[in-house]
């Protein structure tokens, strides 16, 4: 359940062990909680607020809308809708109005969606709603500001080459996404080839669709219908499925950054797949329960070859991907390859009622706390909606892991850690030169 919230881009999950208590521990008993859900009134998510009001818009089309060689182009467009400034407002108007009224604005373009947000307390919602509609309907784009923040992601994306684990992730799509715009990243060249009439374009596609709307607090119907009457075009949401050519095999790569990293993935179950619950749980104790699970026990504690160990389970309702990332020295690469195959040998064998129950423990515990704000809580809604998962599936996905069997969890994990990878390793050791 937890793997199913909508904003998926760099969800995975890249630290060795817990740093808070761990869950499991947290009751005697599993929590008999579901994640709330908010009220769902004449087309909006509500719920009640402590003074601030907050309001989502959730967008159909985010970074794969970015045309080929303009990658960069959604994310170059939403970092200046505000700092850009808007019809009538220069770039430092802008600035100096949301400093005095307190108001904050975001916009933040994911794989396939893009969510706008603002905050601001119910005195100035009027000037906060108009703000917000006008920078989001009519963007000024002023040249300077792009240009400024162009250079930003330039920067960023040059960073990148420092960093190992940034560098694993990067091949891992190229391949694992071959044929697939999934595939593309921003680089220079693209970012530099972004034109305005690109990120007009994909302005057009984003904001001329009409949004899913959130509001957490007080606001009222003159404002709300004025968001609701703005943004009118068709929702429509391009559902993303399984990547059609995974290009599988061993990859390497190099970068500044001299740990190694080793990262591996393949499809998994999706969702609606019968397996679903049985998965989650079998993730959790193969590499994403922190101490307890075995692929940290294996690489990590016993053998100590690994700053850090980890799996990771993604999925959405139409696909999923399971994969292992380990940090460790050049020097030990053959050995934690060794151990992580190990820790899939015994995957199946490895499962004990006792790690079962605290997996368990551990997954339901977490459905009462995960969502326990409010903007977790309507984000998590919303996502849901957007995705077309039924607003039932967390409880019957917590009823399901709550029957899951012994057999049910082997069977999970043999067919988790099968079949074929992409396995990127980030600085692998150098071959001896021949004399």
């Amino acid at each position: 359940m937890k793997k199913a919230v909508f904003i998926i881009s760099a969800v995975l999950i890249i630290s060795g062990c817990a740093t808070t208590a761990d869950p499991g521990f947290l009751a005697t008993k599993p929590a008999d909680a579901t994640p709330a859900s908010p009220r769902f009134t004449d087309g909006v998510y509500r719920l009640d607020g402590t003074g601030v009001t907050h309001v989502m818009l959730l967008f159909p089309g985010g970074t794969l809308l970015d045309a080929k060689g303009r990658e960069g182009t959604a994310s170059l467009l939403c970092s200046s809708l505000v700092t850009g400034g808007a019809k009538g407002i220069s770039p430092d108007e802008m600035d100096k109005l949301l400093d005095s009224l307190a108001i904050d604005i975001s916009v933040s373009p994911q794989r396939d969606c893009t969510v706008a947000s603002i905050s601001f307390l119910p005195d100035v919602s009027d000037r906060a709603i108009g703000l917000f509609i006008n920078a989001l309907k009519s963007p000024r784009l002023d040249t300077s500001r792009v240009e400024l923040v162009r250079g930003i992601m330039k920067d960023g994306i040059i960073r990148k080459d420092d960093e190992a684990i940034e560098q694993a992730f990067s091949l891992y799509k190229k391949h694992y996404y071959r044929d697939d715009p999934r595939a593309g990243e921003p680089t220079v060249k693209s970012v530099d080839a972004i034109t305005k009439d690109d990120m007009l374009r994909v302005h057009r596609e984003i904001f001329g669709s009409k949004p899913l709307i959130g509001i957490i607090g007080d606001l009222d119907e003159k404002n709300t219908a004025l968001l609701k009457s703005t943004f009118t075009g068709d929702f429509s949401v391009s559902t993303l499925t399984y990547p059609p050519n995974p290009d599988y095999g061993i990859f390497t790569g190099k970068a500044n950054q001299k740990q190694c990293v080793l990262l591996m993935i393949h499809k998994a179950p999706a969702m609606k797949d019968p397996s679903y619950a049985s998965s989650v749980v079998a993730d959790l104790i193969i590499g994403s329960g922190g101490f307890n699970s075995m692929l940290v026990k294996e690489v990590r504690t016993k053998a100590g070859l690994a700053y850090s160990a980890n799996s990771f389970y993604q999925a959405s309702l139409l696909w999923g991907a399971f994969g292992v990332i380990v940090i460790t020295e050049s020097k030990d690469l053959q050995k934690v390859k060794d151990a992580v195959a190990l820790t899939f040998e015994q995957a199946e064998t490895g499962i004990t009622d006792e790690l079962l129950n605290w997996a368990k423990t551990t997954i339901i515990n977490r459905a009462a706390t995960e969502y326990n704000t409010p903007g977790g809580i309507i984000s998590h809604s919303m996502g849901y909606v957007f995705q077309g998962i039924p607003s039932d599936f967390d409880k019957k996905f917590l009823a399901d892991i709550a029957g899951l069997t012994l057999p049910d969890v082997r069977k999970a994990a043999s067919s988790l850690v099968k079949g074929p990878w992409v396995e990127v390793v980030i600085n692998p050791p150098e071959t001896p030169k021949n004399k």
